[in-house]
């Protein structure tokens, strides 16, 4: 019995560390860049869609997937100061996209401005 009871705490621990091993590596999909490319494209800013080609490119070829967020955050901004790559203004995208007919991705709740999760506001209707 106590032999049984070593062996199942044993299975736990290693399923506990494996399963914390693959929360930990979670890999980056290179798509997300060539689909801020395609988008970028679609409404006529080229050089915003130039920018994220690239990066969707290197991604690719560094082998971001294998590396941890923060390490492709620091990638993506050095890319974007040799680049001189300066994201366009909201109202700029907005302009385009609505001059080549193109529906604008809804924004996530609790990005940016406005009431979203995590963001207190008016509660009186609850």
């Amino acid at each position: 019995m106590k032999t049984m009871i070593l062996s199942s705490l044993a299975a736990a621990t290693v399923v506990i560390t494996l399963g914390a091993s693959v929360a930990q590596a979670q890999p980056r999909d290179c798509a997300g860049f060539s689909n801020r490319a395609d988008f970028f494209s679609s409404i006529g800013l080229d050089d915003a869609a130039g920018f994220w080609s690239t990066l969707a490119t290197e991604c690719a070829a560094s082998n971001w997937p294998e590396e941890d967020r923060r390490t492709v955050k620091e990638s993506v901004r050095a890319l974007a100061e040799e680049a001189g790559y300066e994201r366009p203004e909201r109202e700029v995208v907005e302009a385009a996209a609505e001059a080549a007919g193109v529906e604008l991705p809804s924004r996530r709740p609790g990005k940016g401005k406005g009431k979203g999760k995590g963001m207190k506001g008016d509660r009186g209707d609850r």
